[in-house]
């Protein structure tokens, strides 16, 4: 008679802890590749008379693309990055060039309010699933459990730059006007068209019916929160419903 083998239970990673450590407020952050000017103990990090990366909060950054000037001013960029995610910060990534001496005063102070606002707004201004090398009169057809997965994605990321204004000053999220409206209703036309499109052609399956109830229930809570005058379409309604 054999042995029966025990049940081997099912291996679960740890979740990364988010430790948020003692941001230093010294006017420099120094990192193995140099130095980056620190505004405001974590607010505002610069080099070479460019921002590279700003904290809305001590758990929320949103950091440059590609660094811009000369030198290995790209791998300074990536070092602060790294650092910043070593304290458990999340980060975002947008494609500015951004001059320091946009947000300076006249007394040399920085004016890191101006600033925040203005990487949201460049933020919410852009539509990663609205390929930008295709002419307006092209529209192509992708899998819609590839853009369901992609717009969780990108209004994850959304949430994470509200939520970081929110928690540096509430009154930040009154001064984004219509951009998170009109980057909703982009995304809603997009999606609807996709499916419209992908029922014509037969490729709109049962199994993407989840991925696109995820997406829009995301969206759903991201816009009552902070854009509760905000009216969905009929098409995204129906869905919800």
């Amino acid at each position: 008679m054999t042995k029966q083998s025990q049940p081997v239970p099912p291996i679960h990673f740890a979740a990364r802890k988010t430790q948020l450590h003692p941001w230093p407020f010294s006017p420099l952050l120094e990192l193995p590749g140099g130095d980056l000017r620190n505004y405001g103990g974590g607010k505002v990090l610069s080099a070479q008379q460019f921002v590279l990366v700003v904290g809305l909060s001590p758990q929320h950054f949103i950091a440059v693309e590609r660094a811009p000037g000369m030198g290995p001013i790209q791998t300074l960029l990536e070092q602060a990055v790294g650092f910043l995610w070593g304290r458990g910060a999340r980060i975002q990534r947008v494609n500015l060039r951004c001059p320091t001496q946009w947000f300076l005063d006249a007394n040399g102070d920085f004016l890191w309010r101006q600033c925040f606002l203005f990487f949201a707004r460049i933020f919410l201004s852009t539509d990663p699933t609205d390929p930008p090398w295709l002419p307006s009169i092209v529209f192509p057809l992708v899998p819609i459990s590839v853009m369901a997965s992609a717009g969780q994605l990108h209004w994850h990321r959304v949430q994470q730059i509200l939520e970081g204004l929110e928690a540096s000053d509430p009154d930040l999220l009154a001064e984004l006007g219509t951009s998170l409206a009109g980057m909703a209703r982009r995304w809603e036309f997009y999606l609807a068209r996709s499916i419209l499109a992908s029922q014509k052609v037969g490729q709109f399956h049962s199994a993407d019916l989840s991925l696109v109830a995820e997406c829009d229930h995301l969206l759903y809570r991201i816009l009552t929160k902070y854009e509760p005058g905000y009216e969905l379409l009929p098409l995204t309604t129906a869905r919800l419903l």
